[in-house]
């Protein structure tokens, strides 16, 4: 900051590649990485989902930081929900490519409103 620089904070969920017992993922399928089998979040799970990411880009902006780095590859919990082989689901958060990337698009939408415009939101692919 003293030198004009801006700071982003990267934020992720590791979804189904966690390595404990309380693993969540957009459906039950364990990953090749990981020995635990996942629990499917349900609906009101992804909101809190949602709702803990908002939450994380808040207290980056408190803690200081002029942004966040929401990752959306590598394989994680967003990307877990975009593809079709992680997200067997057959409800608003699955099936078609619109519902399965719904989660994306929520985080960063509401993260938008939540922080104004001048708060920088990175979406990593």
């Amino acid at each position: 900051h003293r030198e004009g620089g801006k700071i982003a904070m990267q934020i992720l969920h590791a979804g189904r590649y966690a390595y404990h017992h309380w693993a969540v993922a957009p459906s039950a399928i364990k990953s090749p990485i990981s020995m635990f089998k996942p629990k499917a979040l349900d609906s009101i799970g992804v909101e809190r989902t949602i709702n803990d990411f908002v939450r994380c880009a808040e207290l980056a902006a408190q803690a200081g930081y002029d942004g966040v780095e929401v990752m959306g590859s590598e394989g994680y919990l967003i990307n877990q929900f975009i593809t079709k082989e992680a997200n067997k689901r057959t409800d608003e958060w699955g099936g078609s490519y619109e519902n399965r990337i719904r989660l994306p698009i929520e985080i960063v939408r509401r993260t938008r409103e939540a922080l104004g415009p001048d708060f920088i939101i990175v979406y990593r692919l």
